[in-house]
This record gives structure tokens, C-alpha cells and sequence, in this order.
């Protein structure tokens, strides 16, 4: 048998790697080591001032040592035996007080996470992060706590929900985003052995969520923007790849691959991987596509995503496209409904929704659609797309089920 204990780079928890027989199980110990300190070789932190922390783990190996005798004696050897041996090992050794407070301090570890995932995690992911740790950081000072991996309990989930919705008067979706990332890090290091608090997997700690109200464009607005002289050719092209992103359904992290380079089976399809999901998605080409394709030499120049959805308001609001719309919304726990022209909540979002619901719409498959923009299940897709209760049932109506019979 063997227990080597051993620091996974880029953290700074300990691990044991546990050999027995035919048996192998890696293991969090619960201990925090400043990273490079621990020194593998002599499975040990060198220095006068961490004797205790090598005591600690003489002491754990031979408990681990002496579980596993005792499980071979009594004929009781398994993996789960060992993992609920070492749990119990871990529970009676680690307490409160060694733990350095800094270790315990969560919103330490979510930075500490924050940053070894840099460079690993999307740019944008690691920004939510960074605004949760904020808001997270802000509600401490407001309420002269700190938060530990104990305290993330109902009490503070009830606290910091009110705190979100009065004090920083967030959207139901914006809480339910860092309460996503607090279930996250909680996790995460529940599964480092830091903790044995599991509040927040239960489904009481729930995400606060809304469905979102979005608009998106018809065809026959599609044609009037088509259509419609622009009046220099910068917003010309806004125009034109805002229409090639309505016929191809990407969203605008992805607009770049919009090219001649992406496209395969003799141009009639595009091949994508998505920025977001990482995943591969093949596009049939839409016969507009082609055209604003062939138009550019099959290679659009792209802008950024801010100056696009600037642009692309000024683009609509030209075509005529001031219909006026109400949306809704819960915020600071109010529903709150806002009143505009259509042009003025045209974004580049928009282009994606009216693709999946132009093609929903027109009879492509709900499973093809999904295919192509990457939704995974249709519960969801459904949402997305935004067709009222009675257009679904007058799409239904034209299918040969609803169709009368005569007897």
C-alpha cells in the first residue's frame, strides 16, 4: 500500500493519492499550502515555522495507513470504504483553527479561482465572475460580515437576495447569475475538501430566472431592410452582415467565421466552432447569405460588437422600422415595462432569435434549427424563440393532422 501526498499546480490544496491492491483514489485533505511551498520529495513544507503543518500530515498518513489495515483485517476494502474513512479522518484532524482565515474567507477563494482560470475560462465568463465577486465583496461592507464556506446558508441566500433586488435593484436574470456562480464555487470547493457545507446544492438555493422578452424580425422586415438605400457604405455593410447573421443564426462572438475560409461541401454549408460552447455546427447556406457573400468576395470585414449594435439601430430606424414595443422586465422585485421604437432594441442579438424564429416559422424542424444554433434542449429553444401562443396553433392548423376529412 501507499499514500503519497502531492499539490496539483496552480493550487493550493493538498491531495492524497491512495495505492492498495488493485485500488487507486486521489483525495482532497482539506490542507491550504501557500503554492511551491510543499516540497513532494520530502512530502513536506520545509522551514521551522510550518512544524505543525508537517505534524499534521505525519498524522494523516498514518491514520490513512491505518484504515486501510483495519478495512483488510476486517475484509471491507473498497474505494467507497476508503473515501468514507479518509472523510472522517479529515473532519477530526482539520479543524477550525488551523485552517488559516483567509483560506476560509469565500470570497478569497472565488478570487484565488478567478485567477487560475485565467487564460483558461472565455474572457466574458471570467468577467461575470469578477462582477459577482463585486456585488458579493459590496454586500460584506454593507452588512459587516464575512462570508466562509459555512455561512453560505439559507439565512444569507434570503439576505442576499433582498440585498440584490433593494439595494443594488438588480434584474431577476442578473441575480440569478452570481447565485449560478456561488453554487459554482461552492462546489467546486466542496469538491477540494474544504468544506462540507451542501446547502447550496439543494432546491431551496435556487437561480432566480425570467424569460427574457427579445424581439426579433420578420421576413417581410428582413426585405424592407433588404431593400433600403443606405445612405453611406459603412452602414451599408452594417446592414448586409446583419442580414447575413439573421440567414446563418451565429452569435456575434462568432461573426468573424462568416467567411469563404469556413465554408465546405462546395460553399453550401458553413463549419463552425462556437466560441461560447466550443462545439462544431454546420450551416446550410441561405440563398441571401450567398448573395451578401458573393457581394464582399466571400470575406465581410467585421466590427465590434459595440459599434455594430450602435450601427445597426441607425440602419433600422432608416428602413422604417419604429413600430413602437413594449417589453418587461423584474427589477428591484417590480415588474417593469419600457415602451420604444422597434429600431431601438434592434441589437446584434437580434439576428440570431430571428433566424431561429424565421426557420421555426417557416416549417424547419425544431431538432435541425437547434442543430444549428447549438441549443440543447427544446424546453429551451422553445423559449428562445419568440412566437405567440397563436401563431404556434396556426402553424399547427396547416399541418394534414388538423386538415378536415370527410366520413
Amino acid at each position: 500500500m501507499k499514500v503519497t501526498f502531492r499539490q496539483k499546480a496552480g493550487m493550493h490544496y493538498l491531495f492524497a493519492d491512495i495505492s492498495v491492491s488493485s485500488i487507486r483514489i486521489q483525495t482532497a485533505l482539506g490542507i491550504s499550502i501557500k503554492q511551491g511551498k510543499f516540497v513532494e520529495k520530502i512530502q513536506g513544507v520545509q522551514g521551522e515555522s510550518d512544524i505543525e503543518t508537517n505534524i499534521l500530515l505525519n498524522n494523516y498518513k498514518s491514520e490513512i495507513l491505518a484504515l486501510i489495515r483495519t478495512l483488510q483485517i476486517n475484509g471491507k476494502l473498497s474505494k467507497d470504504a476508503i473515501r468514507d474513512g479518509v472523510k472522517l479522518i479529515r473532519e477530526r484532524l482539520i479543524n477550525a483553527d488551523f485552517t488559516p482565515v483567509e483560506e476560509k474567507s469565500f470570497t478569497t477563494y472565488i478570487q484565488n479561482f478567478i485567477d487560475r482560470n485565467s487564460g483558461i475560462r472565455k474572457p466574458a465568463t471570467l468577467k461575470q465572475y469578477n462582477n459577482s465577486l463585486v456585488k458579493l465583496k459590496a454586500y460584506e461592507t454593507k452588512m459587516r460580515v464575512k462570508l466562509t464556506f459555512d455561512n453560505i446558508d439559507y439565512v444569507f441566500y434570503n439576505a442576499f437576495l433582498t440585498y440584490c433586488i433593494k439595494d443594488l435593484k438588480l434584474s431577476s436574470n442578473s441575480i440569478g447569475n452570481i447565485i449560478k456562480g456561488i453554487k459554482l464555487w461552492m462546489n467546486s470547493a466542496h469538491e477540494e475538501g474544504l468544506h462540507t457545507n451542501v446547502v447550496y446544492s439543494t432546491r431551496s438555493f435556487k437561480k432566480p430566472a425570467e424569460a427574457s422578452e427579445n424581439i426579433y424580425l420578420s421576413e417581410a422586415e428582413l426585405k424592407t431592410l433588404k431593400t433600403t438605400i443606405m445612405p453611406n457604405k459603412h452602414l451599408e455593410f452594417v446592414r448586409d452582415f446583419f442580414l447575413l447573421a439573421c440567414y446563418t443564426g451565429v452569435r456575434s462572438q462568432d461573426y468573424s467565421k462568416l467567411n469563404k475560409s469556413n465554408l465546405i461541401n462546395d460553399g453550401k454549408m458553413f463549419k463552425v466552432r462556437t466560441e461560447k460552447t466550443d462545439e462544431e455546427v454546420i450551416i446550410p447556406i441561405h440563398p441571401e447569405a450567398k448573395r451578401i457573400l458573393e457581394k464582399y468576395n466571400g470575406t465581410p470585414k467585421t466590427i465590434s460588437n459595440q459599434k455594430f449594435n450602435e450601427y445597426i439601430k441607425i440602419v433600422c430606424e432608416i428602413a422604417g422600422l419604429d413600430e413602437m414595443i413594449t417589453l418587461s422586465m423584474t427589477v428591484a422585485g417590480k415588474r417593469v415595462s419600457t415602451t420604444k421604437p422597434k429600431f431601438k432594441c434592434v441589437s446584434s442579438h437580434t439576428a440570431r432569435r430571428s433566424f431561429a424564429t424565421n426557420a421555426y416559422k417557416a416549417g424547419v424542424p425544431s431538432l435541425a434549427i437547434m442543430a444549428i444554433t447549438g441549443h440543447r434542449t427544446e424546453k429551451v429553444f422553445l423559449h428562445y424563440i419568440k412566437v405567440t401562443k397563436e401563431e404556434h396553433a396556426m402553424l399547427s392548423s396547416e399541418h394534414p393532422f388538423f386538415a378536415f376529412r370527410t366520413a
